[in-house]
């Protein structure tokens, strides 16, 4: 008898086998592909949202510099102690940011006095008569990424924007700007983002505000606000007529939510306040047109609508008729066929005729709101006066989104540039925004 003693005993047939059974299972590498896919995936997902972060602080770095700039132009004169110093790094909440913006990073600095270097007109002139700007603002931050921050190098992405300013406000156009705002029941339900509707109204508001001090120095008469809340009518306890300056937080908060949709009243009232502008500030400055914007704003139709009948004349097909026959039976009703009666000499017969196009009119219901009119006749009047509408509309219901919507474009200046939609809040306060950098660029004149 023998006895083997150390390696196993050896089937090659075995071996082979087991070899092209781990050659053929591909359930490692279907895991490998999977997890080298979704890391794609995932670097791709991440890489958008980090530019979109970017992209959102690059818009704050503008709107920062464009605030910046503006102070800085009217604040031009020596004489002022709170005139930003050149070249000196201010964080972002003393350069007009309502709030610390997101990156942590936003500085801004400006530079009076200097030659445009964005003229290309200027290249040829001698130095002394090249073109020069009163003030040049330049934002900067940077950016930490989420994601992106696993490719070397791409750790921080840097932010800038630039605003140019030619000249004062006092050399531009003094201004008169006033707020016709719902404060309906409606205004009390939430938007889209779960946030009462009034709330959002006296935030973007107060974000209004704090652009328009941008340019409210003391003692410099360069605008005027007024509001005109409205709800079944007027609130006259909530108005704040007009006067020099910004609204101040606590009348902007005083606005509460109730009742119907009416919005004639507080339009009548503005239009009448308009009126008058013109004398005050030529009284205050000299300035006899000055600059009048109105900003309303609505989240539904007016109360009372209904429909109506509203005919044109169109083209249209006409049908013929078929040939009949016809008889007044004993009764005295009358029997009609349309196929050969048997004893057609018995039927008055009546010879069919062929379709044509003709004129008729043509009716049909559509939306009517007479407090609707009423108020776009208070529009018509004031744009014909001057007045710039922008209508905005915010959250409105379904039901009522084609009226609403059809009666605050045509109350506006123009649908492209003065009929807003906002969704939601962050919607409202920042179609706010750009509302009240449109103004002061109007205001003080922004080169670039």
């Amino acid at each position: 008898m023998r006895f083997y003693v150390g390696l196993p005993m050896f089937n090659s047939f075995k071996l082979k086998s087991k070899c092209n059974y781990f050659l053929r299972d591909t359930r490692g590498s279907f895991a490998m592909m999977w997890a080298v896919s979704m890391m794609g995936i995932l670097l791709s997902v991440g890489a958008a949202y980090d530019l979109a972060q970017v992209s959102k602080a690059k818009s704050l770095a503008q709107i920062a510099a464009d605030n910046m700039a503006l102070a800085a132009s009217v604040a031009v004169d020596l004489d002022n102690a709170s005139r930003y110093q050149a070249n000196h790094a201010y964080p972002y909440r003393e350069i007009g940011g309502a709030k610390d913006d997101f990156t942590g990073t936003i500085t801004g600095k400006v530079q009076y006095d200097i030659v445009d270097d964005g003229d290309v007109d200027n290249t040829n002139l001698p130095a002394n008569e090249r073109t020069r700007l009163l003030a040049r603002a330049r934002v900067s931050g940077t950016y930490t990424t989420a994601f992106m921050g696993i490719l070397p190098g791409l750790e921080t992405i840097e932010f800038s924007a630039v605003s140019d300013v030619t000249y004062a406000a006092r050399e531009g156009k003094p201004a008169s700007i006033f707020f016709v705002t719902d404060n309906s029941g409606s205004m009390n339900s939430k938007d889209a983002n779960n946030v009462r509707k009034i709330n959002s109204l006296k935030d973007s508001m107060v974000g209004f505000m704090d652009i328009l001090k941008g340019i409210d120095l003391h003692g410099k008469r360069i605008f005027r606000t007024a509001l005109f809340p409205y709800s079944t009518n007027l609130i006259t306890s909530k108005v704040v007529n007009p006067a020099w300056g910004t609204l101040t937080d606590g009348s902007i908060n005083l606005m509460r939510a109730s009742g119907g949709t009416r919005s004639t009243s507080a339009l009548t009232k503005a239009s009448a306040k308009f009126n008058v502008e013109n004398g005050i500030h030529n009284n205050a400055n000299g300035e006899d047109e000055p600059l009048k914007f109105l900003i309303f704003m609505s989240d539904g139709a007016n109360n009372g609508a209904s429909t109506q009948q509203v005919c044109t004349p169109q083209q249209v097909w006409v049908p013929g008729n078929n040939e009949y026959w016809w008889k007044r039976k004993k009764n005295g009703q009358v029997k009609y066929k349309y196929s050969r009666p048997k004893k057609p000499w018995k039927w008055n017969y009546v010879r069919g005729t062929q379709g044509y196009w003709g004129t008729q009119q043509v009716c049909e219901s559509v939306p009517y709101s007479a407090e609707n009119e009423s108020s776009l006749e208070k529009c018509t009047t004031m744009k014909n006066n001057g007045v710039k509408i922008y209508a905005i509309a915010y959250d409105v219901s379904a039901h009522e989104r084609a009226m609403a919507e059809t009666f605050m474009k045509e109350c506006s200046s123009g649908v492209d540039e003065f009929y807003k939609y906002a969704t939601s809040g962050a919607d409202l306060q920042a179609v706010f925004e750009q509302i009240g950098e449109s103004i002061v660029k109007e205001v003080v004149r922004i080169k670039r």
